[in-house]
């Protein structure tokens, strides 16, 4: 029934372009959910101003089914099938996106492993929904909601009812050489009989400015996991930080060449397990895309990325 409202929605502005986007940051070596230097509409989704320069658009990505019940029939490297539409009234945009996988499933996959669960409900059924307007700068607001039940939810040990609840609240502002967002994870719950997985209070902050060709960012976010397992209790907790500078160059006009370094340093941290452990990551990577139009039809888009001078893991 989704993608019929989507389809729908998509008639009424078919004259704007379309184009798979996530397979293309994923190609050039950037998160699928946005790039600070990359110009895409998939940068909505890291600072919802992004909106703006987007409107009018409509978006359809093919892939395997996006409600899949748990990890283990999810895949890891399969693309889910997505799409959405931007749509600009007067001087406010207003968007709405189906199907996009989300973050909260990437962290809870990890505790899934440390906490001894085989297998839990997914975040499912994603729902994306984006305001945004210009008052002198550039705003931009996005809801995140996910809600998924199933009343005989199998994990391999026993069957039993299980839920999974997200919502998360983005914010972007932007204007001319900058920009910046933050988000806030407002719920995040997985319930399946005596086993409960609940994150706890996690946000992500990040700004870029420009400069000519150069594009200087940086981002940090934190999240906490806790949760209970036929009587076991434990608690993960992650921190990432990336501070970088991306470029972009074009060779002529069919190809252009992208740049990025960038220092990250990431910190998993468990307690209440045995044994408990600290790991800390610290890199410096480097990636090299390029981007080739060699028809109106075709784009033929490779990258290459290493990890230089640091790459260390304690």
């Amino acid at each position: 029934m989704k993608k019929q409202l989507v389809l729908v929605a998509g008639l009424a502005v078919l004259a704007a372009p379309a184009f798979a986007s996530k397979a293309r940051l994923a190609a050039l070596g950037e998160d699928t959910d946005g790039s600070f230097y990359i110009n895409d509409n998939r940068n909505m989704f890291l600072n919802p101003s992004e909106v703006l320069n987007h409107k009018d658009l409509v978006t359809y990505e093919w892939g395997t089914a996006s409600n899949a019940d748990d990890f283990s029939t999810a895949g890891t490297g399969a693309s889910n099938a997505e799409g959405g539409l931007i749509r600009a009234s007067g001087n406010m945009v207003y968007g709405v996106q189906f199907g996009r996988k989300l973050s909260y499933d990437a962290g809870l996959e990890e505790f899934d492993g440390q906490i001894g669960l085989t297998d839990v409900l997914n975040a499912t059924n994603a729902l994306d929904l984006f305001v945004g307007g210009d008052a002198g700068i550039k705003w931009g607001v996005q809801l995140t909601y996910s809600s998924q039940e199933n009343d005989e939810f199998a994990d391999g040990v026993s069957t039993g009812k299980a839920e999974t609840d997200v919502i998360d609240l983005r914010v972007g502002v932007g204007q001319g050489q900058w920009a910046a967002y933050v988000e806030y994870g407002v719920q995040g719950k997985t319930e399946h009989d005596d086993s409960e997985v609940e994150r706890k209070s996690p946000y992500e902050i990040g700004g870029s400015w420009k400069w000519d060709a150069y594009t200087a960012f940086a981002q940090y976010g934190t999240a906490k996991f806790e949760g209970e397992a036929a009587g076991t209790e434990a608690e993960l907790e992650a921190k990432a930080l990336e501070i970088g500078v991306g470029r972009q160059d074009k060779l002529n006009d069919k190809a252009t060449l992208f740049t990025k370094v960038s220092y990250a340093t990431a910190e998993v941290e468990t307690k209440d397990f045995s044994p408990e452990t600290e790991v800390e990551t610290k890199a410096i990577p480097v990636v090299i895309g390029l981007e080739y139009d060699a028809a109106s039809w075709l784009a033929l888009r490779a990258s290459i990325s290493q990890n230089v001078i640091i790459n260390e893991q304690e």
